[in-house]
C-alpha cells in the first residue's frame, strides 16, 4: 500500500504544485539598505518617507521571539511608527504527506505556492504571536506560507521578495542556539536553502544566529533593552550592517556600539599587501568564497570613510564609537566581543569584498563558509560566544559571483589546504 501511495501521491503533488520558475523573467529591482537603491534613511524619516520592507523567513514558533525582537529593534523610534512593513514567510517542505498536498492545493493562482495562515480560534501560536505584535506595536504584518521542495525553496523566497519589493530578507540560521551544547541542527538540506537564498535574493540578506536574542520572550517597544555591537572592517557588507545599525540606534531601548578594526601602525591600514586569487582546487561548499568583482581599493576605502563619517555625524551621542588597532589575532579580538556578555546582538558584514585583515583569514578552516570568516567565527560552537549574531550581505549585482580563493601576502602564497581551504578575493 505504501508503494502504491507513493506512485499516486507523487504525480498528484507535482500536478498541484507549480513553483515560481518565472522569477528570472521578472523585472528585478535589486534593493539594498545603503546606496543609491536604498529606501529613505532613518534620519530623513517623514510622513512621506518610503517604508522599509522586510521579509522574515521562519521554520516555526521557535524562530518567533528573536525575530520579533529584531524587527522591533530595527524599527527605531522615528515617526511615523509604521516605517517597517513586515512580511512573514513560513517555509514548509513539500512532501508526499496529505497535509502538504492540501496546503499546495491552496496555493495562489500566480503559481507561487504561498497562502495566508488560518486565522481565528484555529490559528496556531505563530499566528497569535504576530497578530499580537501587529496590534500592540502598530506594525503592518502580513504572514504567508511557502510550500516547496527544498531544492526550489530559494526560488519562492526570491519571488516573494521581488513581488513585495522588500529591501531585506532575514533568514534563521540552520542551527538553533549554537554554542550552548544542546543546539538543534536542521540539517544540510536547510543549510543549502540558506546558501541558495544568499546567492539568488534580489535584495540584501541577513542571517540571524539566535542565542536567545531578547531573552526568548516577546517584548514591547517600551521594554526593549539591548546592547548591539557592529563589528566594522570595511567593504559593502559592513557598510550595509552599519546602515541597519543606524535604524537600531534610534530606538530608546537600544545602545549601539560600533567597533572599527584598523590594522598597521598607529591605526593606519598600511601593512602587508594581500591579494586574493581565484582557486580551482578548493571546494566552494567547504571554503570561504569572495566576490570576483574587480574593485578600486582606493575607492572602497573612501566609501568606508564616508559611511563611517556620515554615520557618526548623523547618530552623534546616540552611539558609541571606538577604533581598535589589531596587534594580535583578529579572530580572538572579535570573539571576545561576543563572549563579553555586553551585547545581546553582534552585527557583522559577510565580507565578500574584504579588507586586508579579513582577507588574510581565508586560510582558516571554514565551518560555516556562507557566513564569511568573521560571521563564521562568531557562529561556531566552542568559542564561548553568548551573543546572537546577525550576518549582513548587501545586494549588489557586480559582487554577485563568488569563488574560493588563494591568499598571496607580499607576493608569497599562504594557501594552506590542510587548514580547510578557505579563500578570499582581492583586498578592497
Amino acid at each position: 500500500m505504501a508503494l502504491v501511495t507513493t506512485f499516486i501521491t507523487t504525480p498528484t503533488v507535482m500536478a498541484i504544485y507549480k513553483p515560481a520558475r518565472n522569477a528570472g523573467r521578472r523585472r528585478l529591482h535589486h534593493r539594498k539598505l545603503h546606496g543609491p537603491s536604498a529606501p529613505s534613511s532613518p534620519s530623513s524619516a517623514t510622513a512621506g518617507a518610503k517604508e522599509l520592507r522586510v521579509l522574515a523567513c521562519i521554520h516555526g514558533g521557535h524562530d518567533v521571539p528573536a525575530l520579533i525582537n529584531l524587527i522591533e529593534t530595527i524599527r527605531g523610534h522615528t515617526q511615523p511608527r509604521r516605517l517597517v512593513k513586515l512580511y512573514i514567510l513560513r517555509m514548509v517542505e513539500l512532501t508526499e504527506r496529505t497535509s502538504s498536498i492540501l496546503m499546495a492545493r491552496a496555493a495562489r493562482r500566480n503559481g507561487v505556492p504561498f497562502l495566508r495562515p488560518r486565522r481565528g480560534a484555529g490559528g496556531d501560536q505563530v499566528d497569535v504571536a504576530f497578530d499580537t505584535y501587529a496590534q500592540l506595536g502598530h506594525v503592518h504584518v502580513r504572514p504567508m506560507t511557502a510550500v516547496s521542495a527544498l531544492h526550489t525553496m530559494h526560488d519562492d523566497v526570491a519571488a516573494v521578495a521581488e513581488d513585495k519589493r522588500v529591501s531585506l530578507v532575514v533568514l534563521p540560521f540552520h542551527k538553533r542556539h549554537p554554542g550552548h551544547g544542546h543546539g538543534d541542527d536542521l540539517g544540510p538540506e536547510w543549510r543549502a536553502v540558506n546558501r541558495r537564498i544568499l546567492r539568488e535574493a534580489p535584495c540584501s540578506v541577513a542571517v540571524l544566529v539566535d542565542r536567545g536574542f531578547g531573552g526568548g520572550e516577546q517584548v514591547s517597544s517600551e521594554q526593549v533593552a539591548h546592547g548591539v555591537c557592529v563589528v566594522f572592517f570595511g567593504g559593502p557588507d559592513d557598510r550595509e550592517a552599519l546602515e541597519l545599525a543606524g535604524r537600531m540606534a534610534e530606538h530608546p531601548g537600544v545602545q549601539v556600539t560600533v567597533v572599527r578594526f584598523v590594522g598597521g601602525k598607529e591605526g593606519s591600514e598600511e601593512h602587508a599587501e594581500v591579494t586574493l586569487r581565484p582557486s580551482n582546487t578548493k571546494n566552494a561548499d567547504k571554503s570561504y568564497t569572495f566576490s570576483t568583482a574587480i574593485v578600486d581599493t582606493h575607492k572602497e576605502k573612501e566609501l568606508d570613510e564616508a559611511a563611517v563619517a556620515e554615520f557618526r555625524q548623523r547618530m552623534g551621542a546616540m552611539v558609541r564609537y571606538e577604533e581598535r588597532v589589531v596587534v594580535g589575532n583578529v579572530i580572538e579580538e572579535v570573539v571576545s566581543i561576543g563572549k563579553s556578555r555586553e551585547y545581546g546582538l553582534v552585527m557583522v558584514g559577510k565580507g565578500r569584498l574584504p579588507s586586508a585583515m579579513v582577507a588574510e583569514l581565508a586560510v582558516r578552516a571554514a565551518e560555516h563558509p556562507e557566513l564569511g570568516p568573521i560571521g563564521d567565527a562568531l557562529a561556531s560552537a566552542g568559542h564561548g560566544v553568548t551573543s546572537s549574531v546577525l550576518v549582513v550581505q548587501q545586494h549588489d549585482m557586480s559582487n554577485a559571483d563568488e569563488l574560493p580563493v588563494s591568499v598571496v601576502v607580499d607576493g608569497h602564497a599562504h594557501d594552506d589546504g590542510e587548514l580547510g581551504g578557505n579563500k578570499d578575493m582581492a583586498e578592497p
